[in-house]
């Protein structure tokens, strides 16, 4: 196993079990990682991790073609995949009868897929890179990336910052006055990146030191990206699986680095 990955198995997981539960696949631009976790005890029974993945699709093929846990049958599949071809579409103004209307706003003539969600009263228009989504299990439930972070909406505070770190990049999304506000997903290598799109969200979106910010994924206390937020807020908190799963797996791991991977239980 590579440096930058990580593989977590409870021992008294059964292949046979795999039927009551869910496989939880987390796709982005430069990393990937799943979870099984069952929904009858609510248990985590696999986590894997891969971050600076150079070439996430060939990762993707070959974790399919030779880690057993990918072929076991479940229950069901959901995959959050990475894309920059999105729009949140009002229900008042989406019209489900003509989506390829929507194919210049995209800027491609992909295939669209949509999903609504009811509590916020949008949809996401998406389009996904069919060479990745080709890999996954004929009987997957796609997702966008930001639906993990939208899923939260409700455990946030009235204005929120959640921003969701893997090695490389971050998910961000504000929420103000029970709406979503703005999000986006940015490449960011080192802290001077960071701070630069921080400093513009700042100040294109208005916020103040008090705006709590929640931070989940690969980030810790006191390293470069946490030091930069310091500067600027003065609420930080990490934030913690939402969903009831319990697991012995994660006793020794800081819990926020899966908190956006097992939020895709929650979508629906």
């Amino acid at each position: 196993m590579s440096n930058n990955s990580l593989l977590l198995v409870d021992p008294n997981f059964k292949a046979g079990a795999s039927a009551n539960c869910h496989l939880l696949l987390k796709i982005t631009n430069d990393s990937f990682s799943y979870a099984v976790v069952s929904k009858d005890a609510e248990e985590i029974h696999v986590i894997f991790d891969k971050q600076g993945c150079e070439d996430v699709q060939k990762e993707l093929k070959s974790a399919f073609e030779t880690d057993h846990y990918l072929s076991l049958n479940y229950a069901a599949v959901k995959a959050a995949i990475h894309t920059s071809n999105f729009l949140f579409i009002p229900d008042e103004w989406f019209d489900e009868e003509n989506l390829a209307v929507y194919s210049k706003y995209l800027g491609t003539e992909a295939k669209i897929y949509t999903k609504h969600n009811d509590d916020l009263g949008f949809n996401t228009v998406f389009c996904l890179n069919e060479s990745v989504k080709a890999h996954l299990p004929e009987k997957a439930n796609v997702f966008p990336q930001s639906e993990p972070l939208m899923v939260l909406f409700s455990h946030l505070a009235d204005e929120s910052l959640l921003i969701d770190f893997t090695a490389v990049s971050f998910n961000v999304l504000y929420t103000k006055g029970k709406k979503v506000v703005f999000q986006n997903h940015y490449e960011s290598e080192n802290a001077e990146e960071f701070n630069y799109f921080l400093l513009l969200m700042i100040e294109q979106l208005g916020l103040t030191e008090a705006v709590p910010v929640y931070i989940q994924g690969i980030i810790n206390e006191d390293d470069e990206h946490y030091n930069c937020l310091l500067k600027y807020f003065n609420q930080l908190y990490f934030f913690l699986p939402a969903g009831k799963q319990n697991s012995e797996l994660l006793a020794d791991m800081p819990k926020h680095y899966f908190s956006g991977l097992l939020a895709l239980d929650l979508c629906e």
